[in-house]
């Protein structure tokens, strides 16, 4: 015999040792494999939905279909099969996901990427301007405040400034989406 044959002889044999032993003639190790191959089943039969009702009407309406057209187109069993699963995977409707990730492909297709490049330049530029007037800002109010010129006040305004360059990109983005 071939191995792989021998294998198997040898796989069942020791699965009927197994059964026909008592709970107390098993070793732990082997208790603790049955007690998880249960476990493994439940859960299984938990986790995985009866379908069986739609599968079999999907079955039947893909049989009938493929004898109307072995009869009326006189097609092979084989040709009808591919040609019925062809048909009713197109007119399958799509899945909440399956239309997500077209949409998804259809906005990625449709980006300009010069209107890309100039929202991104839009942001940077409003970024710098924020900067450094948030920057000027601080620093003559901080000579005011307290003669220094870096402290708090310096931060502060740095801080406000950076708001106001996301602020003046995400008016530039409206414009230039609008615009669209």
């Amino acid at each position: 015999m071939n191995t792989s044959t021998d294998n198997k002889i040898q796989k069942f044999a020791d699965e009927m040792v197994k059964k026909s032993l008592s709970k107390d003639q098993l070793s732990y190790p082997e208790r603790m494999s049955l007690k998880l191959q249960e476990l493994h089943e439940k859960t299984k039969q938990n986790l995985k939905p009866d379908r069986k009702e739609e599968t079999d009407e999907i079955a039947g309406y893909l049989k009938d279909y493929m004898t109307q057209l072995m009869t009326e187109e006189n097609l092979s069993e084989e040709d009808a099969l591919n040609k019925a699963i062809t048909i009713f995977r197109a007119e399958r409707p799509l899945s909440d996901e399956e239309s997500k990730a077209q949409e998804r492909q259809a906005y990625y297709q449709s980006i300009d990427p010069q209107i890309e490049e100039s929202i991104g330049l839009g942001y940077a530029s409003n970024l710098f301007i924020g900067i450094v007037l948030g920057a000027i800002i601080g620093i003559f109010g901080q000579i005011l405040y307290s003669g220094n010129l870096i402290g708090i006040v310096f931060f502060l305004m740095l801080a406000l400034g950076l708001l106001l360059g996301i602020a003046l990109g995400l008016n530039k983005h409206n414009r230039i989406i609008s615009q669209k």
